[in-house]
Formats: structure tokens, C-alpha cells, sequence
């Protein structure tokens, strides 16, 4: 297969798939209709997993979906370059404002192709011009010099109706992806209520959110003003490794698949460890198979723990990536660290005290009531997919408890299970596939953070930029010493300055290309046309270089 081929099969992220490689290589299940049937039906709803979890798969296969069967109108739209508006929040007053605009006219750009050739010589034509017009300043982080483009949601929801029945759809479906970040909660806010405007009976909105890291506004309630639905895959579903094995099957091409015949054992093993996050899964396939190595290695279950080992590492590195993009929560971040350390290793003692015993623990219960401080720090671990929230449980004298799974990387990579240096591959499938309801080690925040982890959750706020006074509180908007107003570095801006290092990619890689090229800021690699500077390092070919470079996507925009 070409190397271009190769970095295809290896894309990681649905966005950047043609509609004939999604189709192609997704394995489809009574699941996945039914999530794909909430989708392309009436009604709000909101797609919620971490990244990886497979949201934009799903929001992609509805839209071409519904192109395909002719009835309905879907407009799929990507906010992944939402916080290339950040710097607007400390430059205009009128931000918000612009935002707003900004959201509403992704959609009217979103218009599928046919519907623009029919509406093509109408007045739609010079509304998505200055649609177009204005997604582009604003995404170049400029304020237009005027607001040609000002339909508020109301408006463009008549709009919409009216642009379906000229081109023959009785209804609107908006797939609203990348819609919810965690770096700018007043981007959250306004967006959420715009979204609860764009619905009427003919046009429903969709929109992919993150677990834990949402911020919804006061009035919006889950369940009243959308239904959730959850796209994260459960390891634990009898479905789940014929799905991740479909996945390897439809995506490989033949020499591939060869070359892992009589180790589907490791290919199990891999599934997983990816915690239900196809993403992973791939990632950790194409290191096992060796991908742009000089000459195909043998696949053995070194490979194949080296691969989760990696993925493992990288999972940390996208989580402690916040303290970056949320500076204020850098305290909670750290807390957070040494959080899923205590788990993994409250997990390790249990899982010793049933030597001999297949059946290992995979998660933690944390007794109830959860203090506030901790659930920030759990939902901030949801969000970089290293723990899943599972539910209360009641233990009836004991007292209830919260439930979290964590991630089977980690478990794995720092023998979480308890199952000795060299377990083996069967002894592994084994602990990870056996199921029991009622096996976890219960704890307390303080036995896993220590008794004053609560004093130790404090935001991390900018003094005064004038006279060096430390802020009162978050919502502090003057100096309390000389009266300056105070204000924020622009995160976006801190984003696109930060070292390559701290982006989710091996040491390895990382002085290679150190060594080898000029790059050295996550805005230099984003710059790097065609990456002609990282694919002239050594081992770093189509797919580790796209690799790279979604990562600074990511790293900025997601």
C-alpha cells in the first residue's frame, strides 16, 4: 500500500475521513443503529464521551446517512476552532456578540452541496457570502470591521425551514461537532443558549459534548432541554471485542492482517486497553504492526505492551495538557495526577488480596457524599477518558458509593490487576473480561488525596498585572490594591507559543525532532507546510507526521 495509503488507514480521527473510508471501516452494530436512529430523528440531543469515544463517527454517519436516504435536511458542522475566538474575549466588549455570530453562521457554511446548487441565485446566496465572509475573520482571531451577518437563532430557524422545503426535506437535523469544549466555559454558556433556541418542530439540533468538563447555562437542563446519549463504548459489553476486531479487519489491509494471524490474542489484549475508545485501539495497533519502522518486526506481546505502555503515557499527557488549557485549574490538575495514582495502586492492594483468583477489581468506590473539590477533579479525569463514572451504588450500614472505572492502559501498564511481572496474555483477558458487580475496594477522598486535599484545591489566578497584588477570587474584575482593571494572558495564544514537548507525543519523537529540524512550538509544526521539516526526520513518515500534527491540532483547538 502507498505511504499516503497507510496514513489513511491510520487516521485516528473520523473528521478527517473521506464519506467512502467511514463507511468502509466502521463496524456497525444493533447499537450503533440505535444511537445513529436517535440522531438523525427529532428532538435535541447531546452525544456525550471523551475524546476518542468515537462522537464524530457517529455525527458523520448520520449526516451521510440522511444525504443518502433523501428525506430530511442534515447540515454537519465542526466548532473544533473555537478558541481561535479566545483572544476576541480580551480585546472586545462586544465578544459574546460575535461568538454568537460566529456559531450561527458555521451552520448556514455547513449547507450541504446540493441544497446550495438549489438555492443557488436566490437570497441564500448572499447570505452565506457574508456567512463565509465572517467564519474566516473571526476564525483568523480578527473582528470584522462590520456585522453584515446578524440573524439571531430565531431567525435562522425560519431560515432553515424555509431553505428545506425549497430543496424537497421536510425536516432539519444540525450535527453540532466539537461543541462543547473545556478551555472557555463562557463559550460553553453562550453556546448552550444558543443551542436551546435552534430547536422548533421541524429543526432539531445534536451537538457532541465532553463528560464532566461541560458548563451548561443556569436555565438548561439535561433531560428537559436535551436527551443525553452515550457514545463511549463499554469493554464489558459482549459486543465490544467482535466490534473492535471488525474494526482491525476492515481497516488493515491484507499483509496486515497476515502478519497478525495466530495472535488474535494480542489484537483482544489491545482492544481492551483502549477502554472502549477506538482511537486508542488504532493508535496502539499501528505501533504493534510497526508502522514506518525500516523493516516489519515480529509481533510479539513485548510489542503489544510497549504499544499500551505508550498509549497509557499519552492518555496522561492529554489530561495534564490542562494545566495548560485551563490555567486557573493547574492546582486541580496536579491533585489530579497523584488522584488516578491512588486509585491505581487502592486497586493494586485489592487485587493482591485475591491471589489465585482470576476475577481482578477494575474499579474504585468513593464514599458518599463526594466533596465538591473532588468532583471537579474526578470530572477533569473523565474528560481525558482516565476514569468512567459508573453510578451509586448502596451498600445499605456501609453507606453509598460512587463508582469509577479506570482506564485498563494504566491498570495494565503499572499492573493495576495485580497480576505479577510477566503475567500471561490469557491471564490478562482473563482479569479484564470476568465480571462481578460487587468487587471493588472502597474508599474516601482524604485516603486517596490526603486530609487536606480540600485546602490544596485552590485556583491558580493571574496577580494583578500592575502592581503584582494577588486576585481575590475568580470573579474579581478590578485590583483591590491600585483599582487597575485586571485581565488574562490569551490561553490560545499560550497554546500556540507552548514547547513540543507537551504535546502527547513519545520522548523519542520529540528529540528527533529537536535534533533534526527548526521546530520548536506547537504554531511551528502547525506552519509546517505538507510537514516537509517532520517528515525529513528519521522514522517519521505520512503517518506519524499527520499523527504530529493532529496532535497540535488537538492541542490547540480541541
Amino acid at each position: 500500500m502507498p505511504e499516503d495509503g497507510l496514513a489513511s488507514v491510520f487516521e485516528e480521527r473520523a473528521e478527517y475521513l473521506s464519506e467512502e473510508d467511514l463507511r468502509a471501516w466502521t463496524q456497525r452494530t444493533p447499537r450503533d443503529s440505535e444511537i445513529l436512529s436517535r440522531l438523525m430523528g427529532p428532538g435535541p440531543k447531546l452525544l456525550t464521551g471523551p475524546r476518542g469515544s468515537g462522537k464524530s463517527t457517529y455525527l458523520r454517519l448520520a449526516y451521510f446517512k440522511m444525504l443518502e436516504e433523501g428525506h430530511v435536511l442534515p447540515i454537519y458542522v465542526n466548532y473544533g476552532k473555537s478558541l481561535a475566538l479566545e483572544p476576541l474575549f480580551h480585546q472586545k466588549a462586544n465578544a459574546l456578540a460575535l461568538f454568537r455570530h460566529w456559531v450561527l453562521a458555521k451552520i448556514i457554511v455547513g449547507l450541504p452541496r446540493f441544497a446550495r446548487d438549489t438555492l443557488k441565485g436566490t437570497s441564500f446566496d448572499r447570505v452565506r457570502e457574508s456567512a463565509t465572509r465572517q467564519v474566516r475573520t473571526l476564525e483568523a482571531g480578527q473582528s470584522p470591521d462590520s456585522l453584515d451577518f446578524t440573524l439571531s437563532p430565531s431567525e435562522l430557524v425560519d431560515s432553515l425551514e424555509e431553505w428545506a422545503s425549497s430543496v424537497g426535506r421536510r425536516r432539519v437535523v444540525l450535527l453540532l461537532d466539537d461543541a462543547a469544549h473545556a478551555f472557555s466555559s463562557d463559550q460553553q454558556r453562550e453556546f448552550f443558549g444558543i443551542y436551546r433556541d435552534l430547536r422548533s418542530r421541524y429543526v432539531a439540533p445534536k451537538a457532541a459534548v465532553y463528560p464532566g468538563v461541560t458548563t451548561y447555562t443556569p436555565t438548561f437542563h439535561i433531560g428537559h432541554d436535551a436527551e443525553m446519549v452515550e457514545a463511549w463504548m463499554r469493554p464489558d459489553d459482549e459486543e465490544y471485542l467482535p466490534v473492535m476486531r471488525g474494526i482491525a479487519e476492515r481497516r488493515l489491509p491484507d499483509p496486515m492482517r497476515k502478519r497478525l494471524e495466530g495472535r488474535e490474542e494480542l489484537l483482544d489484549l489491545l482492544a481492551l486497553a483502549s477502554f472502549g475508545l477506538p482511537r486508542g485501539f488504532i493508535l496502539m495497533l499501528s505501533n504493534l504492526l510497526g508502522v514506518e519502522e525500516a523493516a516489519s518486526p515480529r509481533i510479539t506481546r513485548h510489542r503489544a505492551d510497549a504499544a499500551i505502555a505508550e498509549y497509557a503515557s499519552n492518555t496522561r499527557d492529554v489530561f495534564k495538557a490542562l494545566a495548560v488549557k485551563l490555567p486557573r485549574f493547574k492546582n486541580f490538575v496536579e491533585l489530579g495526577m497523584q488522584l488516578q495514582s491512588s486509585m491505581i495502586a487502592s486497586l493494586q492492594r485489592f487485587n493482591r488480596s485475591r491471589v489465585g483468583e482470576p476475577v481482578r477489581a477494575t474499579i474504585v468506590a468513593i464514599g458518599e457524599p463526594v466533596e465538591e473539590e473532588l468532583k471537579r477533579i474526578l470530572a477533569l479525569l473523565e474528560y481525558a477518558g482516565i476514569i468512567r463514572r459508573m453510578g451509586s451504588v448502596s451498600r445499605g450500614e456501609q453507606g453509598s458509593f460512587e463508582r469509577y472505572w479506570v482506564h485498563h492502559a494504566l491498570l495494565l501498564s503499572e499492573n493495576g490487576l495485580a497480576l505479577g511481572r510477566n503475567p500471561s496474555t490469557a491471564a490478562a483477558l482473563k482479569a479484564l473480561t470476568s465480571k462481578n458487580a460487587q468487587l471493588y475496594p472502597r474508599t474516601k477522598g482524604a485516603q486517596l488525596l490526603g486530609s487536606d486535599f480540600r485546602e490544596r484545591c485552590t485556583l491558580d489566578l493571574p496577580p494583578c498585572a500592575v502592581c503584582s497584588e494577588p486576585r481575590l477570587s475568580a470573579e474579581a474584575r478590578y485590583c483591590m490594591k491600585c483599582g487597575s482593571r485586571l485581565t488574562e494572558a490569551s490561553i490560545y495564544k499560550e497554546l500556540l507559543g507552548a514547547a513540543i514537548d507537551a504535546l502527547p507525543i513519545t520522548p523519542n519523537k520529540i528529540d528527533s525532532i529537536l535534533s533534526g529540524t527548526n521546530l520548536r512550538t506547537v504554531q511551528d509544526i502547525l506552519l509546517d507546510d505538507e510537514a516537509v521539516q517532520l517528515r525529513s526526520v528519521p522514522y517519521i513518515g505520512p503517518v506519524w507526521a499527520e499523527r504530529i500534527r493532529r496532535a497540535a491540532e488537538e492541542f490547540v483547538y480541541v
